[in-house]
């Protein structure tokens, strides 16, 4: 049995639904089936992601929606931090709260929330409140999940997603592990391996790249294969089911260190 911690699912949607405006892509997802285990692969632990599908100017998102969903099964499930700079008043309040609550990172999502991640910067605008959040994951060990690539969410703003953005952060913040969710799909893969492959602290996160095209995409993924962190995006699309997608994704990579043990060093200490 291939055991699996899948660091990128979007439980919270299936069960309490989303933003109006998000009700489109959300549909895409008919039929996706949570399941955790199948005769090959057992998903041991499900991180879920509170980020809405589209723009949304709440602050946290779907946070506390994961804070419910957790009560239900600790065992299994954890839950990503989100704030934004744009939307949160005091970002750093929210996350010392959320904190509290047991997140095993923090989560953001430029495209959505409409924000360059190396905004901090003088020259790129000097996002106070963005420095803080990075300043925070510094101070409590706490790594730091950005989404890259493309969005067909309602609002997405995609010239955020380019991964060459981080190259600023993972120098200037050499301390946070900074995890590239979807590894720049599908516009700047290179950029994102590139990333990973020349920081230390830079992490490639594989989720929504469909496992047959993986290899093809990423065909030096082995060279990093202690660099590389499960992720399924699920639900993201019809009859998606959890267990399944994670086994398909073990049979091209052949990793049991990409399915769980990047994920567990990274966001469990182990």
């Amino acid at each position: 049995m291939i055991r699996v911690i899948d660091v990128h699912v979007h439980y919270a949607i299936m069960k309490f639904g989303t933003p109006d405006h998000c009700k489109r892509l959300a549909e895409t997802a008919k039929g996706a089936r949570f399941n955790v285990r199948n005769e090959v692969v057992e998903v041991e632990k499900v991180i879920l992601v509170p980020s809405f599908p589209c723009h949304s100017d709440k602050c946290g998102d779907a946070f506390h929606d994961n804070v419910k969903v957790i009560k239900e099964n600790p065992d299994l499930f954890a839950t990503w931090g989100e704030v934004d700079p744009n939307y949160c008043s005091d970002p750093v309040k929210e996350l010392e709260k959320q904190y509290e609550l047991g997140i095993v990172g923090i989560k953001l999502h430029p495209v959505h929330k409409w924000f360059k991640p190396n905004a901090y910067r003088e020259e790129e605008g000097g996002n106070k409140k963005l420095l803080r959040i990075y300043e925070f994951a510094e101070d409590h060990g706490l790594p730091v999940l950005v989404h890259t690539g493309t969005s067909i969410g309602e609002g997405a703003r995609n010239k955020y997603g380019d991964p060459i953005l981080l190259d600023d952060v993972l120098k200037d913040f050499p301390r946070v592990a900074i995890i590239i969710a979807h590894a720049g799909r599908p516009i700047w893969y290179q950029t994102a391996f590139y990333l990973a492959r020349m920081f230390t602290n830079a992490y490639l996160e594989i989720s929504s790249i469909p496992p047959k095209h993986l290899l093809n995409v990423l065909p030096r993924l082995t060279e990093i294969e202690d660099k590389v962190i499960y992720g399924s995006d699920f639900p993201s699309y019809a009859e998606q089911d959890l267990a399944g997608y994670a086994e398909e994704t073990y049979n091209v990579t052949k990793s049991e260190r990409i399915m769980r043990d990047n994920a567990f060093r990274l966001l469990f200490k182990g």
